[in-house]
């Protein structure tokens, strides 16, 4: 499998809060990663406001839930301060480091656990080269990233134009989506 096919995710939809989470309960999944930065909040954020803090709350009455982050622990402990919510910092996304340890923290199985985030080359190429379903969010505020994020966001930029270019197909239902949503 190439670089630019680990980059397709297996959805897309406009925000964490569109996400039809009672069909991915129906298909067996019951543990979800989330990205933070631009997924759940903006960057230049530093809490979770109420509306986040409740729905999350809600998910974990069906759900394992956990934040997989690239970010510091300063970082993601004040986001989440308010919350009993487990949690990955300095994860290394795209490598299969912090995946793996989050599997193990949450006692997931990989066929039964989905990584919601909004970047191709960290969130949903991580989580293809592990092998758990990834569902790929626009972003909230992509304005906040940061310089690392947005060599990132250059990087997608060639990887986006070669799925448009080899599979139009699915460039079109998960992907073009994405790309207008900024």
């Amino acid at each position: 499998m190439s670089v630019y096919q680990k980059c397709i995710p297996h959805a897309y939809h406009a925000s964490i809060f569109e996400i039809p989470y009672q069909t991915l309960k129906e298909q067996g999944i019951n543990s979800l990663f989330f990205d933070l930065d631009n997924t759940i909040i903006a960057y230049d954020e530093a809490e979770l406001n109420h509306k986040q803090i409740e729905f999350i709350k809600e998910l974990q009455k069906d759900f394992k839930v956990l934040v997989l982050s690239n970010t510091n622990y300063k970082r993601v402990n004040l986001a989440l301060n308010k919350m009993d919510i487990p949690f990955i910092w300095h994860a290394k996304k795209p490598l299969k480091f912090g995946f793996n340890k989050a599997l193990k923290m949450l006692d997931s199985k990989k066929e039964e656990t989905y990584i919601i985030g909004d970047q191709l080359m960290t969130d949903v190429f991580g989580a293809n080269r592990v092998g758990i379903g990834s569902i790929l969010v626009a972003s909230v505020k992509r304005k906040s990233d940061r310089m690392i994020t947005k060599f990132n966001r250059i990087l997608e930029k060639f990887i986006l134009k070669n799925i448009k270019k080899k599979l139009p197909k699915i460039y079109d239902e998960r992907l073009k989506p994405y790309v207008l949503s900024h």
